[in-house]
């Protein structure tokens, strides 16, 4: 898939003759030749491929990497392999900001591209077995996907709940991704980061900040971590520890 010139060092790109044919494979780049990432899906004959995972597995100094072994060991051997140019939905989530923009993403899939509400495509994953969802008579919920287990007795914008995800009453969220079995206390206020499964963020904490003039910081809170009471989480911050009530990390 084509992507920005100047995002184009980042990903994995295949550099393709006038017939589509790869001649070149480039791991991040620091000067591409091509804007056309990989997009990570192959297809292969399967005695090429099994002969070649083969070779690969009995090299000790091979990483064993589709990328960085298998695609280039095929070029060195004249394999003939080609580019499929896809046009639909892709997102790269090998960042935060890419992460947290993917999620945000299904909230508008008029715009987006990708549309996880159709009854034609659908997408099965595996059911939590929770009781369904529920938002109390003083809860606001604007925007958003809200997944079965929930409890909402705060104010959700513009957000993602998974499952489980507990949001008591005064609680603010506003264009966060909260996963599963995190309980966001009385009061608290969570916009525009990640949080990741099992946190607890306390009362009256504040973690992360809408984004003003070019800042585009996602914070993002570590699984089963625990944020005090009254603590401050910075925009741009990442915790992977505990915060002690009170305390402020940027």
């Amino acid at each position: 898939m084509e992507v920005p010139w100047e995002e184009a060092p980042r990903f994995g790109l295949m550099v393709a003759d006038e017939n589509d044919r790869i001649t070149e494979f480039q791991e991040k780049p620091k000067n591409p030749k091509s804007n056309l990432a990989s997009m990570g899906i192959y297809i292969f004959n399967w005695d090429i491929l099994k002969k070649y995972l083969t070779e690969d597995e009995a090299d000790p100094n091979s990483e064993n990497d589709f990328g960085n072994n298998i695609i280039p060991n095929l070029l060195r051997d004249n394999r003939k392999m080609y580019a499929y140019h896809f046009s639909g939905y892709w997102k790269d989530v090998g960042t935060i900001s890419s992460l947290w923009e993917a999620n945000m993403e299904v909230l508008d899939p008029e715009h987006s591209g990708i549309n996880l509400f159709d009854d034609n495509w659908k997408i099965y994953s595996r059911n939590s077995g929770m009781t369904g969802h529920k938002i109390s008579s003083d809860a606001v919920v604007e925007n958003s996907m809200i997944t079965d287990g929930c409890r909402v007795k705060g104010n959700v914008k513009h957000s993602i709940l998974f499952a489980g995800v507990q949001v008591e009453k005064g609680a603010v969220v506003e264009d966060a991704v909260v996963m599963g079995g995190t309980v966001i206390k009385s009061g608290a206020v969570v916009k525009h980061c990640i949080i990741a499964e099992n946190v607890t963020i306390g009362e009256n904490a504040v973690v992360g900040a809408m984004p003003e003039g070019d800042s585009a910081g996602v914070a993002t809170v570590g699984a089963g971590i625990k944020i005090g009471n009254n603590a401050k989480i910075g925009p741009n911050a990442m915790v992977n520890k505990n915060v002690e009530d009170g305390e402020e990390q940027c």
